[in-house]
């Protein structure tokens, strides 16, 4: 009974730590895209410094799990909650990457930028990181209809990503001067769209945890 009951503290901490990055990877993007609408150079810089410190995050998190599937042995729902935790946390991991490539886009386009950025783009941002957080949260509750909710979403990023690649190729078109800065731009919804797949892939894992059942959002 101790013993259980220590193992139910370590997967407290665990998840404690599994939120935490959660909340560094949203913030990380959200930063890096006011980095892009606001011409913010040294704030895309903080994006791409900070970037490391998610990257021992996510390796604690990884190091943690594996440490307690050794020791304690789990079977069933615990090793399931382990081993999504590893995967969500790759998830996280993942996404901040994304989040540092916009910074990096931002700091080499920032001169060239122009003072607004198609609202397709603003949309996708919006509900990117709305389906990260909507999909950490039903890890947390183990929420599987809140998971499932996020399938359809993906979608509609996905349509958005399509619109916004459109209206910036139509503009390098036009305007011969927005090759400085539609590249960049380009890479920055891409970017976006994967966020929103990444966020997707751990509301899998969430129905996984709690049905043990895989499914598929984005086939």
């Amino acid at each position: 009974m101790r013993a259980r009951f220590h193992f139910d503290e370590d997967l407290g901490t665990l998840s404690a730590e599994l939120q935490h990055l959660g909340h560094m990877a949203t913030r990380a993007v959200n930063e890096a895209f006011s980095a892009l609408r606001e011409h913010d150079s040294e704030r895309a810089r903080q994006v791409i410094a900070n970037d490391q410190r998610i990257n021992e995050a996510e390796r604690d998190i990884e190091t943690h799990a594996l440490r307690l599937i050794a020791t304690q042995q789990p079977v069933a729902t615990d090793m399931r909650r382990l081993v999504v935790t590893i995967e969500i946390a790759g998830e996280l991991e993942r996404i901040a990457d994304y989040a540092k490539g916009i910074a990096r886009a931002v700091i080499r386009d920032a001169a060239s930028l122009p003072e607004t950025i198609p609202a397709e783009m603003v949309q996708m941002a919006q509900m990117a990181t709305t389906m990260l957080t909507t999909a950490l949260e039903a890890f947390v509750t183990h929420d599987v209809a809140r998971a499932e909710a996020i399938g359809p979403v993906d979608d509609d990023v996905d349509a958005l990503y399509e619109q916004v690649e459109k209206t910036l190729l139509r503009q390098m078109t036009h305007d011969p001067a927005a090759s400085a800065w539609v590249p960049g731009a380009l890479f920055s919804a891409y970017y976006l769209e994967r966020v929103a797949d990444r966020a997707t892939n751990i509301a899998e894992r969430v129905v996984y945890l709690v049905n043990a059942r895989l499914v598929d959002f984005n086939p």
